[in-house]
């Protein structure tokens, strides 16, 4: 079994990182009053089907009565018409029927209007669970119908804390350096940093780093990354940008990496500047976060 697979947390307790959202919902737990409507929003591999799988066992549902859809496949109306149907039933052997809608921004517009009725009316059996990297794409009926639970990047120490964790059980012999550079280009997910520790734990050690390096080299994010710390033309920087196909926070992180790595080599005080460009997220900003960005890097 793949090592993010195996690891991925049972319970609250062993869940790393995301304190604050994961004691909010033990409290709830523990008092009885945890909201029949959930949103989870963060980035990709970052705990929020996980959680959502958790509280399945925590509730005591049925693995029948717990679904588990993925909005890009359905996007319409028809999907949420047969949840309405359904959620009436009673549960097939738990406590509770849950539904998990995962990347629920993909659902149409008419999908998340016909999905309001179900959300307003939600019998005291029913749970919701809704996932999402892009939150800001979701109705505010919806959200506002919602209990908010962010989700976000581990920490360093959190991923650190990951891999020695893993690697003391599964006896992987690790230098302090690779997982330095797994943390680096995991950047803040845990389930990227297991999918490489995975990659790299049977190969031998001269290898290692050329597994690392080539998941971080995509060419796109490696260009726009050399002609900002190069400090070159806003025309040339700007032509990288309308060529990119990778997501704007995806391109952040591996900007904050590259640009890390050559202000800890000492060959180039740009980098340091490029940092404080990149510091704020683009959730909200988007592309024109990043331009943005790129612009002050190479400009001021």
């Amino acid at each position: 079994m793949e090592l993010y697979k195996k690891y991925r947390p049972r319970n609250l307790q062993r869940v790393i990182g995301n304190t604050a959202t994961v004691q909010s919902l033990r409290n709830m737990l523990d008092k009885g009053t945890l909201p029949h409507t959930i949103l989870f929003h963060g980035p990709s591999g970052c705990g929020k089907t996980t959680l959502s799988r958790i509280l399945m066992k925590e509730l005591n549902c049925n693995q029948i009565d717990f679904h588990e859809l993925n909005c890009s496949d359905f996007r319409g109306i028809d999907t949420v018409r047969d949840i309405a149907r359904k959620m009436n039933m009673a549960p097939t052997g738990g406590d509770c029927r849950i539904w998990l809608l995962d990347e629920v921004h993909q659902m149409s517009k008419d999908g998340q209007n016909a999905a309001l009725k179900i959300l307003e009316d939600t019998p005291s059996h029913v749970y919701f669970f809704l996932c999402t990297t892009d939150p800001q794409k979701i109705l505010k009926t919806i959200r506002t119908r919602c209990c908010e639970m962010p989700v976000e990047y581990l920490s360093e120490n959190d991923l650190k804390r990951l891999i020695r964790m893993v690697c003391k059980r599964e006896k992987i012999e690790v230098a302090s350096d690779i997982v330095d550079d797994i943390v680096d280009a995991a950047a803040g997910s845990a389930r990227t940093c297991l999918v490489l520790l995975d990659k790299i734990s049977n190969l031998p050690e001269d290898q290692r780093e050329g597994v690392i390096t080539s998941h971080q080299a995509d060419q796109e994010c490696i260009d726009l990354c050399r002609a900002l710390i190069n400090k070159d033309s806003w025309s040339k920087v700007s032509k990288i940008l309308k060529g990119l196909t990778v997501d704007p926070e995806s391109v952040r992180w591996s900007v904050l990496g590259y640009a890390r790595a050559v202000l800890l080599s000492g060959s180039k005080p740009q980098a340091y500047h490029v940092i404080t460009c990149f510091e704020d997220n683009f959730y909200d900003s988007k592309a024109a976060g990043l331009a943005r960005a790129c612009y002050e890097a190479v400009i001021t």
